[in-house]
C-alpha cells in the first residue's frame, strides 16, 4: 500500500496568465455558488409562505 503524505500539482496554461486563469475559475465557481444561494432563498420563501398560511386572520390571505 502506498500512502501519499504531500502532493503538489502545478500547471502551465499557454496563452493565459495566472490572473486570467484565476478570473475564469472564480467566475465559474461564484456563479455556481450564487445559483445555490438563490435556490436556498427561494426554498426558504416558499417554506415561510407555506408555514404562515394558518397563522393569518381570515381575509388576509390565510385559511377561511
Amino acid at each position: 500500500m502506498v500512502e501519499i503524505q504531500n502532493l503538489e500539482v502545478s500547471f502551465d496554461v499557454e496563452g493565459e496568465g495566472d490572473a486570467a486563469v484565476f478570473a475564469r475559475l472564480f467566475a465559474r465557481h461564484i456563479e455556481a455558488w450564487s445559483r445555490c444561494e438563490d435556490e436556498k432563498k427561494k426554498r426558504q420563501r416558499a417554506s415561510d409562505a407555506e408555514r404562515g398560511l394558518g397563522d393569518r386572520p381570515a381575509g388576509m390571505g390565510g385559511a377561511r
